[in-house]
């Protein structure tokens, strides 16, 4: 299968990842507030992710690491796992609503560090067969997905 590379960050800075997690704070009634450190570490990383070209595998990746920094205090997890999952919502709107479903929480838990890359890998390709099959008629692009599950 072909891997689609791309810049899937260049509508995402790091201003719209304080955004969601401002949002996602305000919405609990909890100030946001970051951890020094973790957060200047995850905002290199992010700014750096921007305009680099990647596979959906790796930005998902990248998502997964700055969750593992902490970098917020409160709704860290959240924050980087809504960003993931919008990041395929195009995709996801060809599938059938169940299907869709279960790729938004296979990424949102696998950024969160519930679930491993082989599980993501498996249900990622599973759905792009899915899709390929549903749109093989129409001149789409290609989904975001990964080439080949690697344990």
């Amino acid at each position: 299968m072909k891997q689609t590379v791309k810049q899937w960050l260049s509508a995402s800075p790091w201003e719209s990842v304080l955004s969601v997690n401002k949002a996602l704070c305000q919405a609990q009634k909890v100030e946001p507030t970051t951890q020094a450190a973790r957060h200047d570490k995850a905002q290199r990383l992010w700014e750096g992710a921007v305009a680099r070209k990647t596979t959906l595998k790796e930005v998902l990746d990248l998502c997964r690491e700055c969750h593992e920094l902490a970098p917020f205090t409160f709704n860290n997890g959240n924050t980087f796992a809504a960003i993931g999952r919008a990041l395929v919502e195009d995709w996801l709107k060809i599938l059938p609503p169940v299907e869709g479903q279960i790729v938004r929480t296979t990424i949102g838990h696998y950024i969160a560090g519930l679930i491993g890359r082989k599980e993501l890998l498996q249900v990622l390709q599973h759905f792009e067969e899915s899709w390929q099959r549903e749109t093989a008629h129409v001149d789409r692009m290609a989904p975001p997905v990964v080439a080949a599950v690697q344990n």
